[in-house]
């Protein structure tokens, strides 16, 4: 497992823009967003990038406006969960060789006492058991590592 914190406000992933001549690009804040998210990362990178399926957590955290009242717990605004989420792309090639290896995400986002977001990184392994009867298929067992 590999478990990581960056702090500061989290910046989700904007949308691709296009010059006049149909070249498409990245934001500007978003490229700014994900160098500074990999610069605080790769202090926590494994020596190879992983290879296999993953499980990756990830947290998002935001201070509570003062404008809301006390008893809001869930931050149900603007941007969109998976927005941030995508931030996890400027992970490739560092902590695996693609984002299509992660095969099961858990993520969330809150109001916390400082911005910041936690990301936890676990390598599936499958694990099977003898199936009791012959001819059924034998249950897999995820372990997460």
């Amino acid at each position: 497992m590999i478990k990581f914190t960056i702090f500061g406000e989290p910046t989700p992933k904007g949308r691709p823009r296009f010059t006049r001549r149909g070249i498409i690009f990245t934001p500007k804040k978003t490229k700014d967003a994900e160098n500074n998210f990999l610069a605080q990362a790769v202090k926590y990178k494994p020596e190879k990038p992983l290879e296999g399926a993953l499980f990756v957590k990830i947290r998002i955290y935001k201070p509570k406006p003062k404008s809301k009242p006390k008893k809001v717990y869930f931050w149900t605004t603007r941007p969109d969960l998976d927005n941030y989420i995508k931030i996890l792309d400027a992970l490739n090639g560092v902590f695996w060789l693609d984002d299509s290896q992660i095969v099961k995400i858990e993520a969330e986002k809150q109001y916390g006492d400082t911005a910041r977001t936690e990301i936890e990184i676990y390598e599936m392994v499958h694990k099977e058991i003898e199936a009791v009867v012959d001819g059924i298929e034998p249950t897999i067992q995820v372990n997460y590592q």
